[in-house]
């Protein structure tokens, strides 16, 4: 959705996403929308376009009205959720400028969702994803460095823990091989650094002077992964072709389809937590807002949980005596 589609009453809102609240431009453009939905529902529902008057008036029989549509259409209850919670972020920004007296969304409750547990490969097939390369390119007429690049993407995905839109946006500078760190930025724009294991560290490092003896004049700081036709920092890897380096591989090694690239964010997770990372320290990797996002990890493996009751608390062992004798 382009700037030039945006609809007059929602350019405000939509610049106080972006320059206020600092969202991504994804979140921004899911937020509109959103809206944009139902200010069509609207249309349908009273005949009419939507203006900042009807606004004014509207009451949550309104809104009940377009969460009634969304049952009849069958949104999936997430996307119930979002558009609601759209349409309340924007009555609540009217509501501040002075537009409205109320916010006929606030008492519209939405159905709540299931609990969602992340999907985490084994850290057996985890290993054999990063370690097994396949023997049949993923690029025609691969050169070395590309193969050298597709294991550091692996390693920094399942190392560290990012999101595939936060690799494929970094540049080289954001990776110290000195203190094995990384400057990461997730959503929102928000920074963190996050450390890089050895064997990552090492991928990076055969990467990169790969690519330098193939691309001397490559961009000092240009994106840190780049296709096959990248020079002087054009041609930045985008999340699709991770993604198909990762079918590719998955395919080869017979692995089941849930191990994406995304999976490897959640392997990473999951195998801090059983290894008896604290949630805390996995939050900040991780970078999540709430550390109710990543308490979701801590459903994956009850019987590490158990372990770690059973070791860790001063009672566990003494009501095992009492009764065991």
């Amino acid at each position: 959705m382009t700037d030039a589609s945006i609809h007059p009453l929602l350019d405000p809102f939509r610049r106080h996403l972006q320059s206020e609240q600092r969202l991504a431009v994804r979140t921004v453009s899911a937020y509109m929308h959103d809206l944009f939905v139902f200010m069509a529902f609207w249309q349908q529902h009273k005949g009419m376009e939507l203006t900042l008057e009807q606004i004014a008036q509207m009451r949550p029989a309104d809104m009940r009205a377009f969460l009634a549509q969304g049952y009849r259409e069958k949104w999936a209850r997430a996307t119930l959720q979002r558009r609601i919670a759209a349409v309340r972020s924007w009555f609540r920004f009217l509501e501040t400028a002075g537009h409205m007296d109320h916010n006929p969304a606030k008492w519209v409750t939405t159905p709540k969702l299931g609990l969602r547990l992340p999907r985490a490969p084994s850290e057996e097939d985890t290993a054999r994803l990063l370690e097994c390369p396949p023997p049949v390119p993923t690029e025609p007429t691969q050169p070395d460095w590309v193969v050298a690049r597709d294991k550091a993407i692996l390693e920094l995905l399942y190392g560290s823990g990012l999101r595939v839109s936060e690799l494929c946006q970094m540049n080289r500078f954001d990776i110290n091989l000195t203190s094995r760190e990384a400057r990461v930025v997730g959503k929102g724009d928000k920074e963190r650094v996050v450390p890089i294991g050895t064997p990552c560290a090492q991928a990076i490092t055969d990467y990169l002077a790969r690519r330098s003896r193939a691309m001397p004049d490559t961009t000092a700081n240009g994106p840190l992964f780049i296709g096959v036709q990248g020079r002087e920092g054009e041609n930045r890897l985008n999340p699709r072709q991770v993604q198909r380096l990762m079918q590719h591989r998955r395919r080869w090694l017979n692995l089941p389809e849930k191990t994406t690239p995304h999976a490897l964010r959640h392997a990473f997770a999951t195998h801090l937590l059983q290894a008896g990372a604290d949630l805390r320290s996995i939050q900040e990797m991780l970078g999540h807002a709430s550390l109710s996002t990543t308490q979701r990890y801590t459903h994956l493996d009850q019987a590490s949980l158990v372990r770690v009751y059973d070791n860790a608390h001063p009672r566990a062992k003494r009501v095992d005596a009492a009764k065991n004798p």
